[in-house]
């Protein structure tokens, strides 16, 4: 991953509670918005950024989760870092079930996703949105 020197990444920190998600959602919306991304990829990124702030809020609740949002080669890279050190899991999951979409609603939007270790503790998960 570049990092790119023109300041086009935003980081947040929160608590793992279910309120976070609405406000990362917003946190995309607000940078994606203020970067000139399209509408579309706006409305694409959200869900992607909720599903991992949901994952986070379910491994680590109470604790403290950071999201990122920044560009990578021209596209929106959407992260979050959370302290447990469990990677999300990919299951099928039935159609009525809570849990268990998010990655595959993930990997629906992204055009690259994945899981690493972080520096320190925990984990950083991550989505890169087509350009």
């Amino acid at each position: 991953m570049d990092h790119h020197a023109n300041g086009s990444e935003i980081r947040m920190t929160l608590l793992a509670e279910p309120s976070s998600v609405v406000l990362t959602r917003e946190l995309v919306r607000y940078a994606l918005g203020m970067w000139g991304f399209p509408q579309p990829l706006i409305e694409d990124s959200m869900p992607v950024m909720s599903e991992m702030v949901n994952n986070a809020v379910n491994a680590a609740r109470g604790h403290e989760i950071r999201a990122r949002v920044a560009v990578c080669q021209g596209a929106p890279l959407l992260e979050c870092w959370d302290p447990s050190p469990e990677l999300p899991q990919r299951r099928d999951a039935l159609p009525d079930a809570e849990d268990g979409r998010g990655l595959t609603i993930i990997a629906a939007y992204a055009k690259d996703t994945g899981v690493r270790a972080a520096v320190g503790r925990g984990k950083v998960v991550w989505a890169l949105m087509p350009a």
